[in-house]
């Protein structure tokens, strides 16, 4: 394969994949907004984490279009795009971390929801310190020193992230072996079953997320390190294994979102309800032009006592 053919597929790739990670990733951070269904409090993080990924895509993209061959002009400035990159990355994963403590102290210290150990305003206020503490870390430390930037973001944070990624990963582990025992002392409440039950499966879910991620950044992270030494920067294979890493990283930001869109009822319901409703709909009417009319108020009466059953529901799992 020769060296323009090269670039240009990876940076075709490159922008296919980011560009459809931030797409995804902010249909799912408007989802949450606008959708009532979804705006509720055990999302918050996941808005977190969805909110990270898509601004961690958009800086992939910003850096891949520049980089494209035919584009005929450089981004001035833009060393800032790889701190943003690195700091959306951070977050994505403390989201997740967040998530499955989150989970836990439900089931283990309030599980009647008494006790308001985990509230909307606690959650909202952890992201938002979570978004002044790791970006400011990263742009005040590239804008007075840049030598000291470049040794955080391609030695000291690819290292971080493994060691992230491997507590995070632990933790599930451990949480869902504790909720698993606790879903075992509480046979007899239904209730509680049905939280445990709930509990387990967003875990997994989220385990799933942190799996995805660790296998799409270890290479990227493997690379970075060899980098410093510079020894193996010119040879092809090094630079192929490089281009892969890259390009699985953008990929972590389709699959993340996606697992949780497949993965959590509550969003696989909502997915269900856009997309099927809509298909059904369209076929109905062009079948049954007269019937129109009244199926259309039939339908705004489902989605009414559906509201319902939803909110029902959460009160029940909460």
């Amino acid at each position: 394969m020769t060296e323009p053919l090269r670039t240009y597929l990876y940076h075709t790739a490159m922008l296919v994949f980011s560009s459809t990670g931030a797409l995804i990733n902010f249909a799912t951070v408007c989802a949450i907004l606008l959708s009532k269904a979804l705006r509720k409090e055990q999302n918050i993080f996941t808005f977190n984490l969805a909110l990270a990924d898509c601004i961690s895509a958009i800086a992939l993209f910003i850096n891949n279009f520049y980089g494209f061959p035919e584009i005929p002009f450089q981004l001035e400035n833009g060393s800032w795009i790889q701190p943003l990159f690195t700091a959306g990355l951070f977050l994505s994963i403390l989201s997740t971390l967040a998530i499955a403590f989150e989970r836990f102290i439900i089931l283990r210290y309030d599980a009647l929801g008494h006790r308001h150990i985990v509230t909307a305003k606690r959650s909202i206020a952890i992201c938002v310190i979570g978004w002044i503490v790791v970006p400011s870390t990263y742009f005040i430390i590239h804008g007075f020193n840049r030598h000291a930037s470049n040794i955080l973001v391609n030695v000291v944070s690819p290292c971080a992230i493994l060691a992230c990624l491997t507590i995070t990963a632990l933790c599930y582990i451990l949480i869902y072996k504790k909720i698993a025992s606790i879903s075992d002392i509480v046979l007899n409440d239904a209730a509680l079953q049905r939280r445990a039950k709930n509990s387990k499966k967003i875990l997994v879910t989220f385990a799933l997320v942190v799996a995805s991620t660790t296998a799409c950044w270890v290479i990227m992270c493997c690379v970075l390190l060899v980098e410093i030494y510079g020894a193996l920067e010119e040879t092809l294979w090094f630079i192929v294994l490089a281009d892969v890493g890259n390009v699985l990283v953008s990929i972590n930001g389709i699959l993340n979102p996606v697992i949780i869109w497949l993965r959590l009822t509550v969003f696989r319901n909502k997915l269900d309800a856009c997309f099927g409703s809509r298909i059904c709909r369209r076929a109905f009417e062009s079948q049954n032009p007269s019937l129109a009319q009244s199926h259309s108020t039939t339908t705004t009466i489902k989605q009414s006592v559906s509201t319902i059953n939803i909110d029902l529901k959460d009160i029940t799992e909460n």
